[in-house]
């Protein structure tokens, strides 16, 4: 069975973190407190916690760089922590505080991107989407096969995609 206490409650740990608390407390903090600012105090303890299970006399050798690493790796928790997470399964957005965009933007982005499109694929696009014909029609009306209608469509749509990042 280990010993989780971190070698406190063993004099020998006790008095080598109380060695290093005493040589270094001073430094830590006012390096901490330069570069975390309000952090400092919480930061400097928790670096602390974690400095106890190596305390022990003698197996410290370079207790300056020692601190600073777990204060880095604290630091690099945090902000883990802090980060956005993605959504879990269970998470619902609502929907009223989605922000719509105007009509008006919606219309003026579609036309952008339609008079973008080059011409045979715009001219079958607007045929099927805003004159509601079926491909077999678009194909008779511009004398074309229903399967270049069917390629110049998909085209069409992929170039959409593009235009608008999908």
């Amino acid at each position: 069975m280990s010993d989780r206490s971190g070698g406190l409650g063993n004099a020998k740990a006790d008095d080598g973190l109380s060695d290093l608390y005493r040589l270094y407390s001073g430094w830590l903090t006012a390096r901490l407190r330069r570069r975390f600012g309000d952090d400092t105090e919480d930061l400097a303890q928790e670096a602390w916690l974690r400095a106890a299970p190596y305390s022990r006399r003698g197996l410290i050798r370079h207790p300056k760089a020692f601190l600073i690493s777990i204060v880095e790796n604290l630091v690099i928790d945090r902000s883990r922590r802090r980060s956005p997470q993605p959504m879990a399964f269970n998470d619902r957005i609502d929907p009223e505080t989605l922000v719509d965009i105007p009509p008006q933007a919606d219309a003026v982005l579609l036309k952008q991107i339609v008079f973008g499109m080059p011409p045979l694929l715009r001219e079958v696009f607007v045929l099927s989407r805003f004159a509601h014909l079926e491909y077999q029609e678009i194909g008779e009306r511009l004398n074309i096969p229903v399967t270049t209608v069917q390629w110049r469509m998909r085209k069409a749509l992929e170039y959409c995609a593009v235009q608008l990042r999908l």
